[in-house]
């Protein structure tokens, strides 16, 4: 059935599709989600729902087969109301009607008409070409692992020293000792006077000998065992003000930064200003006449009502009422509610007059 498809291109530009006789398929904005489960993503899209009750004939898809097959609009209205009897015949011998792209129409139990969306269009235009797409969630090393690893990783270098090696350096290190000494032992008892008192400054065999001079120390310097800290001890020494605190766990390596407590944020103020400008294009629409005077008179009795009502213009040669105006989409779906506890047959149009 080509009227499927031309009910849902005209879905890609308008947010209701009404086909005279069998009911309307309204588009409602739906934001972007994420699947936790299967960790999936889906741009934002069209939902697809189908009211019985929208059943005026508004000329948009009798003008848009005559636009697309270049017949004239009796020819294309005869074509929609055969579409229409097809489908309640097969909706009678309780058939399922797949409408390709747009969804599926079939009767419950209690013979009511009910409607299942297809989804495999994504009918809005700012997503096209967005496709859903998996991503693996990212998984993170916490700071307990990042610190464990830091100890398991660090060891002792092995320092191995060669035998032979080590003999060699002993026999040097006994001559460097013991010549030194012989040449002592020569010298001492001719130049150094063994009964008196021993002046450890003339054992210089080299230097003249001179009369030494005590001179007290006026400032001495006191060197303390370096004391390594441990982990526990450098947090201890933190303040209540201190948010961030590098840990060293040793002198030749980068500390490592630990986050002991969230820093207090100050609140973000809002620069935003409303701009009046912006115009209202999304209407939630109450009814449609030909008559001004009708138009007025729904119009008074919605205001009685408690609604923000007004003529909003002039469409396809209806004078078209709204319970509301509304500059974006989001604001005229949650005021829609409203409506239709006031009107069942409430709808959005999204349309700048």
């Amino acid at each position: 059935m080509k009227l499927e498809h031309y009910i849902s291109e005209l879905l890609f530009k308008y947010d209701c599709v009404i086909v005279p006789g069998l009911g309307g398929f309204v588009a409602n904005y739906k934001s972007a989600t994420i699947q936790p489960i299967q960790n999936t993503f889906s741009p934002p899209s069209k939902s697809i729902s189908f009211n019985k009750n929208l059943n005026n004939n508004d000329g948009l898809l009798a003008n848009f087969i005559v636009q697309k097959e270049g017949v004239n609009f009796e020819v294309a209205s005869k074509k929609i109301e055969e579409f229409v009897i097809e489908i309640n015949q097969d909706l009678r011998l309780k058939k399922r009607i797949l409408l390709n792209n747009i969804g599926t129409l079939f009767l419950d139990t209690e013979n009511r008409t009910q409607f299942e969306p297809q989804n495999t269009v994504n009918h809005l235009l700012g997503s096209y070409g967005l496709p859903v797409f998996q991503k693996q969630p990212i998984k993170h090393s916490t700071i307990e692992e990042k610190l464990t690893k830091e100890f398991k990783d660090r060891t002792a270098p092995l320092t191995v020293v060669k035998e032979a090696k080590s003999r060699k350096t002993k026999w040097v290190a006994a001559a460097v000792i013991g010549i030194p000494l012989a040449f002592l032992a020569g010298w001492m008892p001719s130049n150094v006077d063994l009964g008196g008192d021993l002046n450890y400054a003339n054992l210089n065999p080299f230097k003249p000998a001179e009369k030494t001079i005590y001179v007290p120390s006026k400032s001495g310097v006191v060197f303390n065992e370096a004391k390594k800290s441990t982990v526990k001890d450098q947090i201890a020494l933190a303040d209540e003000n201190t948010y961030f605190l590098e840990i060293s766990f040793d002198e030749n390596k980068t500390p490592v930064v630990v986050k002991l407590k969230e820093q207090p944020t100050a609140e973000a103020v809002s620069t935003y200003v409303a701009s009046s400008s912006r115009e209202l294009q999304y209407h939630i629409v109450g009814g449609c006449f030909s008559s001004k005077n009708n138009a007025r008179k729904m119009v008074r009795k919605l205001k009685r009502a408690g609604f923000n009502a007004s003529i909003v213009g002039k469409r396809k040669g209806l004078w078209t009422v709204s319970y509301n105006s509304f500059v974006t989409r989001r604001e005229a779906v949650n005021a829609l509610a409203d409506a239709k506890d006031h009107n069942t047959k409430a709808w959005i149009l999204n349309q700048p007059f």
